[in-house]
């Protein structure tokens, strides 16, 4: 059982409730559960305030029967902040729920908005507060990786085996990016223009007046893109769509003594194919921040054979207190947004109305 660290005083037995979608509403009082660790729970006051919510933080993490049983608990708001699994058998276990506010982006693998939508359980993230952390981030651990500097702490002599062991100059690198969203320019703009870099990138969307403001290159395909990049960053979030794009068939194309920069989500990346990519030396270095399950035999065999060639951390990209005031601020402001007009800016997915018709929302508009 976890334990919550914060617990406001209101009471919620007194709610007014009415049923709209499946979703019970009460117009004040009721529950706002916080989940996921570093969170400055000041920053939830104003939901306390304007609403009467009682919040319960559990920094977590919570698995899918605890956070069933926290959700089902008078909760109409859900801050996740956590590694937690907001399944379709634990919304439904959510009778209250109104509003799920995930912090960060990628809220495909942690909510399942299709049974939200169905529960009129409305999915809002948190766009652009984290761009700068993720952009400084990544480059930092190109740099890491270029000169692996995390096997040469505390030498005092390099040490290079040979002239070809020893690290190119970022403004010699051609560096593939995967994905251009914000974060994906951020880090194209910090390798132009402070480094010199040659950039191309690939995504659904080809981008023109981005690609004419960053003096960036265009490739049509991940194929394409890997085959020209000695630094390939993977910066797309992870869908059925982008599951494994890097496999065997993109590995085997890219350069010799490549390095791959993962900043999105481990299973963008194949582990198989990362394996036999760094088995034959074609893939010279792999970073990730978050790394496949380590009860999987795909993720021992990675950490068990290559430790001195993975550089892995704990999906720490976006932690910054900044970052993260930021984002929770803007969560708040999306519960806050959502109690009050029933709709918010930053909600995701498909929701239907209390007459069934399908309600599309984007950027508070719906049609």
């Amino acid at each position: 059982m976890v334990h919550p660290l914060a617990v406001g005083a209101e009471t919620f037995g007194d709610a007014a409730t009415s049923r709209v979608g499946g979703a019970k509403r009460p117009a004040r009082g009721g529950v706002v559960l916080v989940t996921g660790a570093g969170i400055d729970t000041k920053l939830l006051a104003p939901l306390k305030e304007r609403h009467g919510l009682k919040v319960l933080y559990l920094p977590g993490p919570l698995d899918e029967t605890e956070l069933g049983h926290r959700l089902g608990q008078h909760v109409r708001a859900y801050l996740h902040g956590g590694e937690e699994r907001a399944t379709g058998g634990v919304l439904r276990k959510a009778t209250s729920l109104q509003v799920v506010a995930f912090v960060g982006v990628g809220y495909e693998n942690f909510v399942d908005v299709p049974t939200a939508d169905e529960l009129n359980i409305a999915v809002t993230n948190t766009p652009g507060a984290a761009t700068d952390a993720v952009a400084a981030f990544t480059v930092g651990q190109i740099i890491n990786a270029n000169w692996r500097i995390p096997h040469r702490l505390g030498r005092r002599v390099p040490g290079w085996g040979d002239p070809g062991d020893m690290p190119h100059e970022l403004g010699a690198c051609r560096v593939g990016i995967l994905g251009m969203g914000a974060n994906g320019q951020r880090i194209a703009e910090i390798l132009r223009d402070g480094f010199d870099a040659t950039v191309a990138y690939h995504s659904r969307t080809r981008k023109e007046d981005v690609e004419r403001r960053l003096g960036l290159s265009y490739r049509g395909s991940v194929s394409e893109l890997a085959e020209g990049s000695d630094i390939l960053v993977v910066m797309v979030p992870e869908t059925d769509e982008t599951r494994s794009m890097i496999d065997h068939s993109v590995i085997k194309l890219m350069p010799w003594g490549s390095v791959i920069v993962n900043t999105a989500r481990p299973a963008i990346v194949d582990p198989h194919a990362l394996y036999e990519g760094l088995s034959d030396g074609r893939v010279r270095m792999a970073v990730f921040d978050g790394f496949y399950d380590l009860d999987s035999d795909a993720g021992l065999k990675l950490t068990r054979d290559f430790a001195d060639r993975l550089l892995v951390t704990g999906h720490i990209a976006s932690h910054t207190q900044e970052t993260m005031n930021r984002m929770i601020t803007q969560a708040v402001a999306s519960i806050d947004n959502y109690l009050t007009n029933g709709t918010d800016e930053h909600e995701v997915g498909k929701r239907r109305d209390t007459f069934g018709t399908v309600l599309r929302v984007t950027c508070g508009r719906s049609s």
